[in-house]
């Protein structure tokens, strides 16, 4: 696609939207994120836009903190970005151990993450909140399966509660892969879900070494609610579609950034 093609498709989008994101423009087009970062720049020294981190706005809007994120069914994410997902997913199993104890959190990246784990390892014990993982698990017979326990969210098909004495508070566990939907240098690690907030915390504080999976459309953006900030974490696998200053402002928080 030749670059004034380009430029009309993002003017299209930035008029439309009122703001791009560099991760929805290099899906758009289909081209890099270096060539997005590019164009974005190009269109801002001719005057016709305004660059920020993470994508741009129009010349006559104010920079603004990273874009609050919605509630988006289970449905639709598991329909999203799923190429992205499984690549996350297999080189987020490399880091587990045959045998050891793994804890997964709730989601669409979650339950690729659970499958990539059953596909690699005969023998791990897995805790979760998320009952479609427990079921993706079931078959795996050299597979302990712990389910947290708590109160049905329908449409998360997890389990989720705020009790001090749950099944984290007498188990250790090796490795939580924490999925969520927002990361922002600013408001950190974020997710969508008030519910599930106590659990995604209380898998944290029972592991000791905690790695976000998340596909590079979270980048730049912010949920309702904070979960830690991103120096909490060790490490962050994502995909190559992330944008090079986002990645860069990612690690200057002090994670490790893993681009698959």
């Amino acid at each position: 696609m030749l670059a004034k093609k380009r430029y009309s498709i993002i003017l299209e989008l930035l008029d439309k939207e009122g703001t791009v994101h560099t991760a929805e423009l290099v899906e758009a087009l289909g081209v890099s994120s270096e060539t997005v970062r590019k164009d974005l720049e190009e269109l801002d020294r001719q005057g016709r836009l305004r660059r920020i981190h993470g994508g741009a706005v129009p010349l006559q809007q104010p920079e603004a903190p990273a874009p609050m994120v919605g509630y988006v069914a289970l449905s639709t994410r598991n329909t999203l970005h799923m190429e992205e997902k499984q690549r996350i997913a297999r080189r987020a199993a490399a880091m587990v151990e045959e045998g050891q104890v793994v804890a997964l959190d709730y989601g669409s990246t979650s339950q690729v993450l659970a499958q990539a784990l059953a596909a690699r390892f005969e023998r791990l014990t897995v805790v979760t909140n998320s009952i479609q993982n427990a079921l993706l698990l079931a078959d795996k017979p050299g597979f302990t399966v712990i389910l947290t326990g708590g109160i049905l969210s329908r449409d998360e098909r997890t389990l989720v509660n705020d009790f001090p004495t749950g099944i984290l508070n007498y188990v250790h566990v090796d490795i939580l892969f924490l999925t969520v939907t927002g990361i922002d240098p600013v408001a950190g690690l974020t997710d969508q879900r008030l519910g599930e907030i106590s659990m995604q915390n209380q898998m944290r504080n029972a592991a000791s070494r905690v790695i976000v999976a998340a596909d590079s459309s979270k980048f730049g953006r912010a949920s309702l609610v904070r979960i830690c900030p991103i120096s909490a974490v060790e490490a962050i696998v994502t995909d190559g579609g992330v944008d090079p200053d986002q990645a860069a402002a990612v690690e200057s928080c002090g994670a490790k950034l893993i681009i698959v």
